[in-house]
């Protein structure tokens, strides 16, 4: 009898082990260590917890979403950190403008117009539509997540969140506010690439605002989440599902010369890449399997390339992302790579930096300009620069 109950309990592992092996590989369990381009990094203090940003080498300047360590311990809504009774009255979130040559110098702008029920901005992904008839104009749009207004309540009806639309020259000191696209349907809003000077795709990265229910879709792996459209132009924000069934929708790119839409569904791995309809719903054409949890995506504009930001080792990546986990020095080694598309349209993807040491830890964006990668993340103390050889 013990034998049996033995052989089965054995079978029973056997099952669970072979069920859970391509998510424990995804996030890194069992990644050789392997580092590439890493030898050759600047960094640059000051500039702690920009999840994501804006770079543009023509411009030679950066406009980075940032915040800082501890308040990334307490509110990050993607992660399920909801201490939002703990939080100031005002956030101290701001958006930073970094110089893209040394001596790296960079400096918080001013924010002027916002709403006072805004409270400040509560930053995650941020990136700017560029005027092709004046370069130098750009609208920032930046997902912001406020939290309720009853902050007690945020268990029972999560984070209102929203995306801020700003308006700047290249340079200036400030920005200014012109729009909050509020939507039901942006729901768990995580990054958003713009297609034009007041209209976006944003992901949503959760189906629901709420914990327990996404613990449940997270388990099963269940694919129940969006990329959604909206159009901000006229009287109201018009918003709809572009593309829908999909596990965890995090990075979105705009490919700056063939017009697709690139997405990381970083709980399944790889990049999808689709096309925009005349409706602006999407349609899958390309699709990358890759084992390696994805997070954000950026586009060279020179290469038409997108970058991919690769958690090498995503299963520490949440304790990494916390003060304690930052203060004795937790790692989350990152991989970056290049996205190409082919003469027959297909798509590969290149590997072309890696880092396993810590110099590059934790960090959820690799930007290219020129022949040098910008890395920043949700809770890094610095930004790094790595010159790509």
């Amino acid at each position: 009898m013990l034998g049996r109950i033995l052989l089965s309990l054995t079978a029973v592992l056997i099952a669970l082990g072979a069920a859970l092996y391509p998510t424990l590989k995804l996030f890194g369990l069992f990644r050789s260590p392997i580092s590439l381009n890493n030898d050759d990094c600047v960094t640059i203090p000051g500039l702690e917890a920009c999840e994501e940003g804006w770079v543009n080498r023509q411009l030679g300047m950066a406009y980075l979403a940032c915040s800082d360590i501890h308040s990334r311990d307490l509110w990050v809504p993607s992660m399920d950190r909801y201490n939002a009774t703990a939080l100031p009255d005002m956030s101290t979130d701001h958006i930073t403008l970094l110089s893209l040559t040394a001596p790296y110098k960079h400096r918080v702008l001013k924010i002027t117009g916002l709403p006072q029920e805004a409270h400040g901005i509560w930053t995650h992904g941020m990136r700017a539509w560029q005027d092709p008839t004046d370069p130098k104009a750009l609208t920032l749009f930046l997902v912001s997540h406020r939290p309720p207004l009853d902050r007690s309540s945020v268990m029972k009806v999560g984070a209102n969140s929203v995306v801020e639309v700003f308006q700047t020259r290249a340079g200036e000191d400030e920005v200014r506010w012109v729009r909050t696209v509020k939507h039901d349907l942006v729901r768990t809003p995580n990054t958003l690439t713009p297609v034009g000077p007041m209209s976006f795709y944003v992901s949503n990265d959760h189906a629901t605002k709420l914990k327990w229910m996404r613990d449940l879709v997270t388990t099963l792996l269940t694919p129940k989440s969006e990329i959604i459209y909206c159009d901000a132009s006229g009287p109201e924000n018009d918003c709809k599902v572009a593309a829908d069934g999909l596990l965890y929708p995090n990075g979105l790119a705009l490919g700056p010369t063939n017009g697709l839409i690139y997405n990381a569904p970083t709980h399944r791995g790889g990049v999808q890449i689709w096309k925009r309809n005349a409706d602006n719903t999407l349609t899958l054409v390309d699709d990358i399997r890759m084992p390696y949890a994805i997070d954000n995506l950026h586009t060279d504009v020179e290469t038409g390339h997108i970058y991919a930001n690769a958690l090498a080792q995503g299963i520490h990546f949440a304790p990494a992302t916390t003060a304690e986990g930052v203060a004795s020095g937790v790692r989350c080694a990152t991989e970056t790579f290049k996205i190409v598309q082919g003469s027959d349209g297909k798509h590969t993807a290149e590997r072309v930096f890696a880092d396993y040491s810590g110099k590059v830890n934790a960090v959820t964006t690799s930007a290219p300009f020129g022949n040098k990668i910008l890395f920043t993340g949700l809770a890094t103390p610095d930004v790094v620069i790595c010159t790509i050889k």
